[in-house]
């Protein structure tokens, strides 16, 4: 939590806020691991390729997890565009393809 402004707004693919714009600030970032841990048995995110501009930092990988009543895994590319100021993490975006992280970051492949 040290890296996340008090006010960070989080957007991940997967949680029960998504439709509704995702988690606020420190406490929301906690609902959303907490439910995390409720469905899923392994949950790891893997960079492979990070680029700049700005304020937002675009890291380009992968996400891998397990589930924990079916057991099942999956590993599936992703992109995370993270916006800093004055040192903290004041929004985190979680994005299905490259593409839309470098237009959400107002670049272009």
């Amino acid at each position: 939590m040290d890296l996340y402004d008090s006010d960070i707004k989080f957007e991940p693919l997967t949680g029960t806020r998504v439709e509704s714009g995702g988690y606020r600030g420190h406490q929301g970032v906690r609902q959303y691991f907490e439910e995390v841990d409720e469905v899923w048995d392994e949950v790891r995110s893997v960079a492979s390729e990070i680029t700049t501009t700005g304020d937002e930092v675009v890291v380009f990988g992968h996400c891998s997890i397990r589930g924990k009543a079916s057991e099942i895994e999956t590993d599936s590319p992703c992109s995370w565009v993270i916006t800093v100021q004055e040192g903290k993490i004041t929004r985190h975006r979680v994005y299905l393809t490259s593409s839309e992280a470098l237009e959400a970051a107002g670049l272009r492949e």
